[in-house]
């Protein structure tokens, strides 16, 4: 809606109460995307103190057509930030992002299973101010929710989600078939992860090939760790990471979402 398009230019300009009753304006008219804005702003205090009750009840209303709010949603759980905490909805949070498409929730899931356990994100919330950007932990916006004890609760948290490779697998796989322009260090991330699948046989057969053609795949779109581990691990493909047909022949032939 043009409330919350003039929100978002508000927001960006810094006029945040101005920006705020654009979106609650908004929202009250039904509007997803405002109400998820609204929900941010709320979180983290732009515009108005910072209220994780309000922004909970947002995000709850915005989830099922903008599933960032259930990623942030997942997080707010987990570290009792405006709700309970309760892991069991920290997964079902998480699970439903990820099914979205929401990359964010395919790396953590991808890593929940390969650990066995819920664990800390370096991705504390993703705001829609201007589209999709993900909040890390060691920016100035900071939780006041109660996170916590890692060691005194991991009981509760490796209950919440099994060890199981395969699903790791497949939500590695998911993350390596984002579009490189979305969130394009994750993406990244995603494709190097899931190449370690192959090479560590991580939820599928082992594959020191399929794994070699993944990383040069992830090496060329800029990942550092994949690069590194063609270095170490094949140096006799370097050239290729420099041969602009032979990316285009790895990219084409190499469908990162297809046969496991």
């Amino acid at each position: 809606m043009a409330e919350d398009r003039r929100g978002k230019v508000l927001f960006l300009d810094g006029k945040f109460e101005e920006a705020l009753r654009e979106f609650y304006n908004a929202a009250s008219e039904g509007d997803a995307d405002a109400a998820f804005d609204y929900a941010f702003a709320n979180q983290f205090g732009f515009g108005t103190e910072k209220n994780p009750a309000v922004a909970r009840s947002f995000y709850t209303f915005a989830k099922e057509r903008v599933p960032e709010a259930c990623y942030n949603l997942a997080v707010m759980h987990l570290h009792a930030e405006g709700a309970p905490r309760d892991y069991r909805l920290t997964y079902e949070y998480m699970r439903d992002a990820a099914e979205a498409g929401v990359i964010e929730a395919q790396l953590y899931l991808g890593v929940a299973h390969t650990m066995g356990t819920l664990f800390e994100p370096d991705i504390i919330a993703i705001s829609r101010i201007p589209y999709h950007t993900p909040i890390q932990r060691d920016e100035a916006l900071m939780l006041d929710g109660d996170v916590p004890d890692l060691e005194a609760d991991e009981e509760a948290r490796v209950r919440a989600v099994r060890f199981d490779p395969r699903s790791a697998f497949e939500w590695f796989r998911a993350a390596a078939a984002a579009d490189p322009t979305y969130v394009e260090a994750l993406s990244t991330q995603g494709k190097y992860l899931y190449a370690r699948c192959f090479s560590d046989g991580l939820g599928t057969d082992f594959d020191r090939k399929r794994a070699e053609d993944l990383m040069l795949v992830a090496a060329s779109d800029g990942s550092p760790d994949a690069l590194l581990y063609i270095q170490e691990n094949a140096p006799y493909r370097l050239p290729e990471l420099e041969e602009e047909h032979a990316i285009t022949r790895i990219r084409r032939t190499e469908r990162l979402a297809g046969k496991a």
